[in-house]
């Protein structure tokens, strides 16, 4: 049962792309350059890309919760254990979303792709844009909601030179990124509602570069005011 949800959507995105593939031209735009036109039109069959990326988000899922499952097993320390518990739900629910959010972008892809788009302008285009920033916007809100209560480990959360150093600097930083990354998610949700069309995708990319900045610069500053405070106590 632990994996179902995870199976369910890897099985429903693949239902949705074979659909897609009976109701789609042969070819169709599968890219945007900065001027909102198609720069490069390709198979219906790219929309299996997706369907390949939800696939692998609930093989990670899996995977990811039986490998701290069984650290939970063989911790002889409680801490350890709860921590690896923790991870291990951590992980199904950022698989989960990430795949949810996958199929949601697949859907706009064939959506776009059926009704032959070529410039995103328009009433019709601007509506995939602002759903495709809303879905994106969406997973880093909830990613900045879950970092917190990530547990110091080798493959998930915000993972720096610094933030590694020790359990105390990994907290503070997945603190901190945690919330950088729920409001920069938030931002990107109301520039897909505010802002309308290309601009949306511009806004969204640059609060994601922000976003990015603003975590490495702090891990390193939390990881700088930690060893003071060390240095003098």
């Amino acid at each position: 049962m632990k994996n179902s949800v995870l199976l369910i959507l890897a099985v429903a995105s693949v239902i949705v792309a074979a659909v897609a593939i009976t109701i789609l031209p042969d070819q169709i735009p599968t890219h945007f350059g900065p001027d909102g036109a198609a720069d490069r039109i390709g198979s219906k069959y790219e929309v299996l890309i997706y369907s390949g990326i939800v696939i692998a988000c609930a093989v990670m899922g899996i995977l990811l919760r039986r490998k701290y499952e069984r650290a939970q097993e063989t911790n002889a320390g409680e801490k350890a254990g709860a921590h690896s518990a923790g991870n291990a739900k951590v992980a199904v629910i950022v698989c989960t979303i990430t795949g949810v959010v996958m199929i949601g972008l697949e859907i706009v892809f064939i959506c776009i792709g059926y009704n032959g788009l070529t410039q995103i302008t328009g009433t019709e285009a601007e509506l995939y844009c602002s759903i495709t920033v809303i879905l994106l916007g969406l997973l880093f809100a909830v990613l900045g909601n879950i970092m917190p209560k990530m547990k110091k480990n080798m493959l998930m959360g915000l993972r720096t030179t610094w933030s590694m150093k020790n359990d105390e600097v990994w907290a503070r930083s997945q603190r901190m990124g945690g919330t950088v990354t729920f409001f920069g998610g938030a931002a990107t949700i109301l520039s897909g509602i505010i802002l309308r069309g290309y601009p949306s995708l511009v806004a969204m990319m640059i609060i994601f570069l922000v976003i990015f900045a603003i975590m490495i610069k702090g891990s390193h500053q939390i990881y700088t005011d930690w060893e003071k405070e060390n240095k003098n106590g």
